[in-house]
């Protein structure tokens, strides 16, 4: 394994030491004095020359002395001076994944739809290929890895990860090695044609009905309940729930505007809109807002309880106060997840005469479901929401949940007379 990469007395060359050196206890900005009294290793030396035409540093070979590192990195030079792009040896993995990230950050590099990525999707990829690639495959030069390579890092996941896991592990390999041929860092794709175990994540079928929701949120306290009604009734994903903002809640007119944080909160440029608070939410956080000291601006709606790294409130935290709370409740109440609770909301707006189109914004999907029998091309480009669309649909599904209840407490009134 290499160690750490110091600066030399002469202009772009660099000393790379061995794993252990005791260079690697110096603090940086350490001088060169300190760096030669503290270096007990035979360190390797390269060259590095900045080429304007790809816009990225190029480094030579390493070799043992610094002669022969200032000759290579002067012969690169030359090249360059005469409109040449310098020959670059084949990068090792864990030397080209760093420049990945680097690019992919400055935009240069772009996911398969074209556009740049993510500050999220940037760190995904970078930590999953340190955490299930460099360690078996870190020291490979990016043209000798192979297939089989990486069907055996696709076989040693799925035995303890589940499928879906794998299928992430070789899409962000894949997405590496897009970036790395459009450079010529390699010619091939070693992640294609990879045999994956099956996907057999349990379908998310728990439906739960109006009655339902409101005994299930009544049983939890304010804190753990409100995000639960975010999805519920107001069509809201997990990651846009966890960082939902006062400021992006209107409490007079009763809205809420997902998707605010673009980088984080958003699945695609539908994902930002804005949605009508249905009265049990509305309810709800009004409360919250109360019982929080009424904030304003950047605070968060659901503030996390403890100190976290990410600074926002641990769902999983929540499931598991719920899930105990639900437990003890009586009579007993069948738990339900928050994507199951937003699944929920989705099944609600067909019975209560919700458009489609309509369904759609409030989803903050990029294109509607489509109606058996109805054209396509005049649900997603001709029928436009009109400006009181949103409100008619609040108040359609406000009556329809109150009456829905309405009907499930009288059938439960009879079939109790019936015994």
């Amino acid at each position: 394994m290499p160690g750490r990469d110091t600066k030399t007395r002469w202009e772009g060359i660099y000393a790379r030491h061995q794993q252990g050196c005791g260079v690697e206890e110096l603090p940086r900005g350490s001088t060169l004095a300190e760096i030669a009294r503290a270096c007990d290793c035979s360190a390797s030396h390269y060259g590095k020359v900045w080429d304007a035409v790809t816009r990225r540093h190029v480094p030579t070979k390493r070799f043992k002395s610094p002669s022969q590192a200032r000759k290579a990195r002067r012969s690169m030079l030359d090249l360059l001076e005469k409109g040449g792009l310098p020959k670059e040896a084949p990068l090792r993995l864990r030397d080209a994944l760093p420049r990945f990230v680097e690019d992919a950050k400055a935009g240069r590099a772009l996911n398969k739809k074209g556009k740049p990525y993510k500050p999220r999707a940037i760190k995904s990829i970078d930590q999953t290929i340190r955490l299930h690639v460099i360690p078996s495959l870190g020291p490979r030069r990016l043209t000798d890895i192979r297939k089989g390579d990486i069907q055996r890092i696709a076989d040693s996941i799925s035995e303890k990860r589940s499928g879906s896991r794998v299928r992430g592990v070789i899409n962000a390999i894949r997405s590496f090695y897009t970036w790395a041929n459009q450079r010529e860092l390699a010619s091939h794709e070693p992640a294609e044609e990879i045999v994956l175990p099956p996907v057999e994540e349990k379908p998310r079928e728990r439906i739960a009905t109006p009655k339902e929701m409101v005994a299930l949120l009544g049983a939890l306290e304010t804190k753990d309940a409100v995000p639960y009604a975010l999805a519920a009734y107001s069509w809201g994903r997990r990651s846009q729930i966890e960082r939902l903002r006062w400021a992006e809640v209107d409490l007079q007119a009763g809205l809420v505007e997902w998707g605010a944080d673009e980088q984080n909160a958003r699945k695609s440029e539908a994902a930002k809109h804005v949605v009508p608070l249905l009265r049990p939410v509305w309810t709800l956080l009004r409360e919250a807002w109360i019982e929080q000291g009424r904030p304003v601006g950047d605070q968060l709606v659901c503030p996390p309880i403890n100190i976290t790294k990410r600074g926002l409130l641990s769902m999983d935290g929540v499931a598991d106060r719920a899930a105990k709370a639900w437990e003890k409740a009586k009579p007993k109440l069948t738990p339900i997840g928050l994507q199951e609770c937003r699944h929920t909301a989705a099944s609600w707006l067909d019975p209560a005469g919700v458009s489609p189109k309509t369904a759609s914004i409030l989803m903050g999907h990029s294109i509607p479901d489509r109606q058996p029998g109805a054209a396509a091309i005049t649900l997603a480009r001709y029928t436009h929401l009109m400006p009181d669309a949103l409100e008619i649909a609040r108040k359609q599904m406000d009556e329809w949940i109150v009456a829905q209840i309405a009907r499930e407490t009288e059938a439960e009134l009879v079939a109790a007379g019936a015994e």
